[in-house]
């Protein structure tokens, strides 16, 4: 077991954009270990890529709602941020980005039809949860007060 300053040492540190590629992998390498279950190519394909043109869709709502504000999109620097975004897509989740990359991760497991990759998915929201979204959070309550508080009670962690 990790002790706490250890676990700190991974909070912020890892790119989201690459603990999602590293889960994706494990979900392409758990499928060849698991199996899969057999699902029509139309359902399949089809629902991989709805899924896909959502979570696409959802991040860069994320991105140009950041964008407009002038503000950072840089996770792992987080004190970069300059203004609180509650407005377009953060009124419905407050990471859409991270929704975006779930869904790209769900996307990718309903494709190779495995069963197993809601652990994998499971895994990425509690990962993303504990080292990304945690220390964003204590760093924009901090900065921000009670308008971040506001926040908290209206929108949703995730969706």
């Amino acid at each position: 077991m990790m002790s706490e300053s250890q676990t700190h040492l991974l909070e912020t540190r890892v790119p989201p954009l690459v603990v999602l590629l590293l889960h994706m992998l494990v979900s392409w390498g758990l499928v060849r270990i698991t199996g899969y279950v057999t699902v029509d190519g139309v359902l399949k394909v089809g629902g991989a890529v709805a899924l896909s043109a959502l979570g696409v869709a959802v991040a860069m709502a994320g991105v140009l709602a950041f964008r407009s504000h002038n503000t950072s999109v840089d996770p792992v620097h987080v004190n970069k941020a300059s203004t609180l975004v509650t407005g377009g897509i953060y009124r419905f989740t407050r990471n859409p980005m991270y929704v975006g990359f779930l869904c790209l991760l769900v996307a990718q497991n309903w494709y190779l039809a495995s069963p197993a990759g809601a652990l994998v998915a499971l895994s990425f929201i509690g990962y993303m949860t504990r080292f990304q979204i945690k220390p964003e959070e204590r760093f924009l309550l901090k900065t921000y007060g009670q308008a971040y508080r506001d926040f908290l009670s209206t929108t949703r962690r995730w969706v």
